[in-house]
């Protein structure tokens, strides 16, 4: 018999494989009847880098999270409930770490990033969930 989810963790970056993973986490959620939590992580090391880690946070990022969760919100159906979270840090990191604290039950997310650097790394945020989470993945290519 299939585990029956009880908790499914889709982070979205903006990428078109982050879209498609909401897709596949909506479907999984449903055939589960598992409650679906949407995460996106304002990456401050990205924009920032290390030295301003956790320090400088702009309103540029804050709007990018918004328009992220915004266009989640027109791929989810109307009649789906689903909750949102937004982080700020370092995405890998904080999406293993949020797993870890909200005894999430399985991952689904995109192969790659949205950024050409993310593309370049092969997936370096999803190499490190696979690796790290304390649940299983769910990689949605394309």
């Amino acid at each position: 018999m299939a585990k029956q989810y009880k908790k499914i963790l889709v982070p979205v970056d903006g990428s078109d494989h982050a879209y498609n993973a909401v897709r596949e986490g909506v479907m999984l959620a449903q055939w589960s009847e598992a409650e679906l939590i949407v995460l996106t992580v304002k990456d401050l090391v990205r924009y920032y880098g290390i030295a301003n880690y956790g320090i400088v946070e702009t309103p540029g990022l804050d709007q990018l999270a918004s328009d992220i969760l915004l266009k989640v919100g027109s791929i989810i159906p109307a009649e789906f409930n689903f909750k949102t979270q937004i982080l700020s840090g370092s995405p890998k990191r904080e999406i293993v770490q949020y797993a870890k604290d909200n005894d999430i039950d399985l991952i689904v997310m995109g192969a790659t990033g949205a950024g050409a650097f993310d593309r370049l790394l092969a997936g370096s945020t999803t190499n490190y969930v696979v690796n790290h989470a304390p649940c299983g993945v769910t990689i949605v290519q394309g």
